[in-house]
């Protein structure tokens, strides 16, 4: 009879929990909701959930804090967002950074696939190879000869090891055969302030942060890693068509969760940003800023999901066949 009444306290309270679930995903959001970025204010990620913030907050009927926490190449704030609670008030803005630093590290703080789990997906963008003004190269075979040549390698800047940026970087410089230092910073805006300031020689950068600052003369741009030429700065080409190829890599942000968020949740806040990526403000501010939102059949959890899985083994692959260590070399 003890083990009876034992057993009966014990569904009684599942079944509590159970009944409690629904009300708590119903009644979501009930105060703010705190957006983690992995990284320093100025860069791609900030920008990119700070364009969308109020909108974002206007569909949800709360407040949006956006709250930077860089470190590690963006997985102090990412492993941070994973052990917070699955109730959908801590969430994730992050970027290819996400799946290819685990690649990189013998311990990573987080399983990507267990820990998180994605909302939907934000914008898409290629990123700019640009330069100091103080480099003498003027257009990109002018570029390559001078890593080429002798004296001190390049200086690559990039925002967090294992971000796009960073093994773009790679990338190039193994493909036009040169070396060069490469040198992290905690975002992309710091990262672009020492290319403005001549204390770095080159960058590949987004173009939020990087098309403003060419059009002004403040930096060289030497090529656009994209399959065609940037509207605005059409007379720039591509890397392919500057005899780089197969650098075309897309700049993805994404919006995450705990892992376990109920899904409930999950669905609330992908309607929302569903809602607020369709507002014609924001996709006149995506447009302004050479950014493009994902397609609807992109923008659900499954596919989102799909992406993060997928993008995961890509950079594996690329990370072991071209023998990239976690120094960068």
């Amino acid at each position: 009879m003890t083990r009876i009444r034992g057993f009966l306290r014990v569904a009684a309270a599942l079944a509590a929990g159970l009944m409690v679930y629904p009300a708590f995903a119903s009644d979501y959001p009930t105060r703010a909701i705190t957006v983690v970025v992995p990284y320093a204010a100025g860069g791609p990620s900030d920008i990119a959930i700070r364009s969308i913030s109020d909108r974002l907050s206007q569909s949800l009927g709360q407040p949006v804090i956006i709250e930077n926490a860089a470190g590690a190449g963006g997985m102090t704030g990412a492993a941070r967002v994973a052990r917070a609670a699955p109730d959908g008030y801590t969430l994730l803005l992050h970027q290819n950074g996400l799946v290819i630093s685990p690649a990189l590290s013998p311990n990573p703080p987080l399983d990507v696939a267990r820990d998180l789990t994605a909302i939907g997906m934000v914008n898409s963008s290629y990123l700019f190879l640009v330069g100091s003004t103080n480099i003498p190269a003027k257009n990109l075979p002018d570029l390559v000869t001078w890593m080429r040549g002798p004296g001190k390698p390049a200086k690559i800047a990039h925002p967090g090891l294992g971000s796009l940026a960073h093994l773009q970087a790679v990338l190039f410089a193994k493909a036009v055969g040169a070396d060069a230092t490469f040198v992290g910073y905690r975002g992309g805006g710091q990262a672009m302030n020492d290319i403005v300031g001549g204390h770095a020689d080159l960058v590949f950068a987004a173009p939020p942060t990087s098309a403003p600052l060419i059009e002004a003369e403040k930096i060289r741009g030497f090529g656009y890693a994209a399959p065609k030429r940037y509207p605005s700065l059409a007379a720039m080409p591509t890397l392919s068509e500057g005899g780089v190829a197969n650098l075309d890599l897309r700049l993805w942000q994404g919006l995450f969760a705990p892992g376990r968020t109920p899904k409930p949740v999950i669905d609330r806040v992908n309607a929302a940003l569903r809602e607020t990526l369709a507002d014609e403000k924001v996709k006149a501010t995506y447009l302004q800023n050479g950014v493009e939102a994902f397609s609807s059949d992109e923008m659900s959890p499954e596919a989102a999901n799909n992406l993060v899985l997928s993008e995961l083994e890509k950079w594996r692959t690329v990370i072991i066949e071209q023998k990239i260590a976690i120094d960068g070399n």
